[in-house]
């Protein structure tokens, strides 16, 4: 049970909610969530403000609060990836007060809260800051901003494989781990049917791409994680030039795993 929100709060999620949804769809929304439209208000803020303040006062939680909000942030819902990720940014700059974050795949996760309106924002700036401004791919900066802002390189880097195979396991409805979770993902076997894929596999070249993936994940877990996860951490001496090499390998990784699908074959 998601407790209460605040009055700000609420009003700042219906402010983002307006700005997403027409007249006609939050009414639409707001019927989905079994939410009932309240009498008060006329414009879009006031509509879903009163009506949200009304179910959370019957319902003594926030929980179906939430629910509308998974129901508009839901990336089935988007034709356009960058018109959703503005609005997900958005809902998180108010959501994050309260430790909540909606990850990319429209699902909520608990994080760190945010205590002053530039936190979160200033969180991954100062991990930019920190590897010189180099790319890195946004969902990794949610995994381990807590420990690399600490400047606790050794556990950071753990944390930033534990995405890699967070990922694989989320994409795919495995269990595993390891070189186990990738050979379950992206083995080819004997019919060459894997259950992941980013290219048709339909030339020698895209299965030597394919292969190559594979083995490079496989690679990674066991130069970057493996050692950290059986080595004591006082044995080592992680800078920040050892963390700004994974972000940077696993910003790769996870922009390939951006355009993998599942081949439906196995």
């Amino acid at each position: 049970m998601i407790k209460s929100f605040d009055e700000l709060t609420l009003r700042n999620i219906a402010d983002n909610i307006s700005n997403i949804l027409t007249h006609t769809k939050i009414s639409e929304q707001l019927s989905n969530a079994g939410i009932a439209e309240s009498n008060i208000g006329t414009n879009k803020t006031d509509r879903i403000y009163y009506a949200l303040k009304q179910r959370q006062i019957q319902d003594r939680c926030g929980n179906n609060v939430l629910a509308l909000i998974k129901n508009i942030l839901n990336p089935k819902r988007y034709n356009d990836e960058a018109v959703f990720e503005n609005d997900r940014t958005l809902m998180n700059s108010k959501l994050l007060y309260e430790g909540i974050e909606i990850d990319r795949y429209g699902e909520f996760k608990t994080v760190v809260k945010a205590r002053t309106v530039s936190e979160a924002k200033e969180r991954s700036n100062k991990i930019k800051e920190k590897i010189h401004g180099i790319a890195i791919h946004p969902e990794i900066v949610f995994y381990c901003e807590e420990e690399a802002l600490k400047e606790n390189y050794f556990h950071a880097i753990l944390e930033i494989t534990k995405s890699i195979a967070e990922n694989l396991r989320i994409k795919s409805g495995y269990s595993s781990d390891g070189s186990d979770l990738v050979d379950d993902c992206f083995g080819l076997g004997r019919d060459k049917r894997p259950m992941l894929a980013f290219n048709m596999l339909k030339s020698p070249s895209e299965e030597s791409e394919h292969k190559g993936f594979a083995n490079f994940l496989k690679g990674f877990f066991s130069m970057y994680r493996n050692p950290k996860a059986h080595n004591p951490k006082i044995l080592e001496d992680t800078q920040l030039s050892d963390m700004t090499e994974v972000l940077v390998i696993a910003s790769i990784i996870f922009r390939k795993l951006d355009i993998t699908f599942k081949t439906g074959l196995k």
